[in-house]
């Protein structure tokens, strides 16, 4: 397919990588993790959307003193409050930090979560792509036999030196070997799959991913917006830094209920008072310097997002350069497979008319099994290099 067809589609998935079914890929434990971190941010986010909002402090005290002639004994129970209800646009900016944080958080767990997903179906992927390796390489061995039988031949009739027949063998012999060390291979991503999962592989069929236009990408894309959420963030957090240097207002009341006794006379006294405070910092030593780090971090996450806007497109076009790419050799490998499949057709009818042998049939059925599963191969490597970038996507497309 060329690239055009390919950037008109991508990653519209018959699944979404965030929706409940390819969550239950993960295993219960995963699951559970996840959940808690979850509520873990939701929790965390309410403190600080109301961490601007002062405790009702409660008090009671009780002081039995000699220093007079008499024995003096005092009890005194209070309940106060020192509520600011203005901080030059403080409480405002400070709700609005805990919302861009929630955000964050929020986004943060996503992206964690979807790496956990991007790895099981990943091994999965793996796994299928083993396999068909495994395939070729069977494949890729019947014929080393096949050359080593007629080698063998040709060496006995002394048309071939011994060398020739050597070489076959010891070609055979690599390709065994390379065998076992792709089956291993297999295991380890069939165990990496079995940590993630509790699910079968052979029952499951993970989502199909294609092709959208970069722009599709990048307005999906979780990082970005994880970083644009961290730059409002920094730019709520200088403007609450600024504020706590402004004037503040604030609503002062309280409870008072005391008892006193002096030798035989006992005095109780209850009353409250309420009122309004007015405070600002006179003199601070760090004023200047912590609102310039505050104001340099903001700046900062502001120059990050850029770059890892840049980063993203600059990903994106590279994975759809070596989607194209693939492509093509998946190409080559499907023209390669109905040439040898003509081929296999007009041997198989030589061998019938006893021109050809049958060594010669099955080295061409053998040939042409191993392109169909270089194509296999091909088709996989794509969905690996697509599913690296959906794992970034908000799963909503």
């Amino acid at each position: 397919m060329h690239l055009k067809n390919y950037v008109s589609l991508f990653l519209v998935s018959t699944l979404s990588l965030c929706a409940a079914e390819n969550s239950s890929l993960l295993s219960a434990l995963k699951q559970q993790k996840v959940e808690i971190d979850k509520q873990k941010n939701e929790l965390e986010s309410q403190n600080l959307k109301y961490d601007w909002i002062n405790n009702i402090v409660g008090s009671y005290s009780y002081i039995n003193s000699d220093q007079t002639t008499s024995e003096k004994k005092t009890g005194l129970f209070s309940v106060t409050i020192d509520q600011p209800i203005f901080k030059s646009g403080g409480i405002y900016f400070a709700i609005q930090y805990a919302g861009a944080n929630r955000e964050f958080l929020e986004l943060s767990t996503k992206l964690s979560e979807q790496t956990l997903i991007k790895s099981v179906i990943s091994s999965w992927l793996m796994i299928k792509r083993y396999d068909a390796q495994i395939q070729k390489q069977q494949a890729l061995i019947a014929n080393a036999k096949i050359d080593i039988i007629r080698k063998k031949e040709q060496y006995e009739n002394g048309f071939l030196d011994s060398s020739f027949l050597d070489n076959a063998i010891l070609n055979k012999g690599a390709l065994e070997k390379a065998l076992i060390d792709m089956e291993s291979a297999r295991f380890e991503q069939l165990m990496a799959f079995e940590s993630l999962s509790d699910m079968d592989y052979t029952t499951i069929e993970p989502p199909k991913f294609m092709l959208v236009d970069e722009a599709n990408f990048l307005e999906n894309s979780l990082v970005i917006k994880q970083q644009n959420a961290n730059s409002i963030k920094s730019d709520y957090l200088k403007k609450m830094t600024i504020s706590n240097y402004l004037p503040t207002v604030s609503f002062t009341a309280g409870y008072y209920d005391s008892e006193i006794d002096v030798g035989s006379t006992n005095t109780k006294d209850a009353y409250r008072n309420f009122g309004l405070k007015v405070s600002m910092p006179l003199l601070s030593v760090n004023r200047g310097r912590t609102i310039e780090i505050r104001k340099l971090e903001a700046l900062k996450a502001k120059l990050e997002l850029d770059d890892v806007k840049r980063s993203e497109k600059s990903e994106y076009r590279s994975i759809v350069k070596k989607i194209e790419l693939l492509s093509k050799k998946g190409q080559i490998a499907l023209e390669d497979y109905k040439l040898y499949e003509s081929l296999l057709n007009s041997t198989t009818e030589l061998y019938s008319a006893g021109e050809k042998t049958i060594y010669d049939v099955d080295t061409l059925k053998n040939s042409k099994e191993t392109m169909k599963f270089d194509k296999q191969i091909y088709d996989i490597d794509i969905q690996l290099s697509l599913l690296s970038l959906y794992a970034k996507m908000n799963g909503k497309i």
